[in-house]
């Protein structure tokens, strides 16, 4: 399989969307570009046509048609741009026979586009700290329906008390199946399919940033004044600093971390306020692109980073490093599928679900971007065709098995080091005011 690289992935994407934009508008005239620029952030329609996975080919909507098998129906998603790729649409449309579109958006406006949208399409791509707000809109998965999930899966999303599970919150069962399958111990129903995971912590500017660099106090040091950055998103962002500040220490917070009180908030915007007001903030970054830019240009130094992005501007040639294992823990996630209660063709969905756990395409790819897949077995198969990065060996020797631990420790390694696990909190309203009034103040 061919891992392309960052500025290839993005020549590719670039090149797919004015494609798309100048046959729509073709097609439609100005009304349908009228369309384009009321979608603002959201990306593209994309679909990977024919054979061929990295060819970046484009739909212009629901009834276009390409060279992608199209008897098995079509599966309409939204999410983030690691997802929608054309290296996972199109040997799933090949394997399947199905037809696969999918629009790429940022994290902070996914939850609103989806509750807008949810009736024209199957399938969010999904953070599952996004879950509690779009509950009225997806339907329960049986897990018997997902003949992937069997006892190949890693234990920690199929029982609670295994390594990286957080008894305080429930965490990551507590976000994998209904309240109903959990109390019964039957781990029965879905909420919705994990089908990546990961750790968030930080990064920074080597030979900038200064600090303990092991420590997420570090964002917070008066000596990288005026070059710090945070997600502009408060789920994630609040859970940094209440990691940060329960780590250190500097509070004991009443809830768990990733459901704080409305008590435990006022903590920690009471800190954040006095960061703000010190100058301590660059600005606060919202996409991807935005992020690999920034350190790029050098403009920030230090922040809670994705790894995806860190890899992204060091093959851009900055000296961007990403912390795996800070000092207080890292924040878990889960990315994965949830099926839309108006879903139009709900069997072509669960098969691509499906899929996307026992073909280790999706794993793979979003492995070597530094991501992890629950049944980390399917993705062995193809990260051991691969190279490792560096240190020798292959790629499932580098990123899963930590053969280079001084730049990517193991998965088990992490697994002992997580703080808590992102989640929708029961304060998300007073958790959104909040940030509002401290990012515009």
């Amino acid at each position: 399989m061919t891992h392309l690289s960052y500025e290839e992935m993005s020549r590719q994407r670039a090149l797919a969307e004015a494609r798309y934009t100048r046959r729509t508008m073709l097609q439609g005239g100005l009304k349908a570009a009228g369309g384009l620029a009321a979608t603002g952030a959201l990306g593209v329609l994309l679909s990977a046509c024919g054979s061929d996975s990295t060819s970046g080919s484009t739909s212009g909507g629901a009834g276009a048609t390409g060279g992608g098998a199209t008897e098995g129906g079509t599966v309409r998603e939204i999410g983030l741009s690691l997802t929608e790729d054309p290296r996972i649409f199109g040997p799933a449309q090949k394997e399947l026979g199905i037809k696969i579109e999918g629009k790429s958006d940022n994290l902070g406006n996914q939850i609103t586009f989806w509750q807008q949208n949810y009736r024209q399409f199957d399938i969010d791509q999904l953070n599952f700290n996004q879950l509690g707000a779009i509950q009225d809109t997806i339907r329960e998965i049986p897990v018997s329906e997902i003949r992937a999930w069997n006892d190949q899966v890693m234990p920690l999303f199929r029982e609670p008390g295994q390594p990286g599970y957080n008894r305080r919150s429930g965490w990551p069962i507590a976000g994998t199946y209904t309240r109903e399958a959990i109390e019964s111990r039957r781990y029965d129903v879905f909420q919705a399919v994990p089908t990546w995971f990961g750790f968030d912590a930080f990064g920074y500017l080597d030979g900038q940033a200064r600090g303990d660099l092991k420590s997420y106090g570090a964002i917070f040091d008066p000596v990288n004044k005026g070059h710090a950055t945070l997600l502009n998103e408060p789920i994630t962002s609040v859970m940094k600093v209440a990691t940060f500040l329960e780590g250190s220490g500097q509070a004991d917070f009443r809830g768990p971390i990733n459901n704080l009180t409305r008590e435990d908030l006022a903590i920690v915007f009471r800190f954040l306020g006095e960061q703000k007001s010190n100058g301590q903030f660059r600005l606060f970054w919202s996409d991807f692109g935005q992020l690999v830019d920034l350190l790029t240009a050098g403009e920030v130094w230090i922040g809670d980073f994705w790894a995806s992005a860190v890899a992204a501007a060091a093959d851009g040639g900055a000296r961007a490093i990403f912390v795996n294992d800070p000092t207080e823990g890292s924040n878990g996630w889960i990315q994965g599928c949830a099926v839309s209660k108006e879903a139009a063709d709900y069997d072509a969905a669960i098969r691509y679900i499906d899929w996307s756990l026992e073909s280790g395409v999706v794993g793979s790819i979003l492995g070597t971007q530094g991501y992890y897949s629950p049944r980390p077995d399917a993705a062995q198969r193809l990260l051991e065709a691969q190279d490792a990065p560096s240190g020798g060996g292959t790629a499932w020797d580098y990123w899963y098995e930590g053969a280079v631990p001084d730049e990517r420790p193991s998965l088990d390694e992490r697994l002992r080091h997580v703080a808590d696990w992102q989640a929708y909190p029961d304060e998300f309203q007073e958790y959104s005011r909040l940030w509002t009034e401290f990012t515009a103040a």
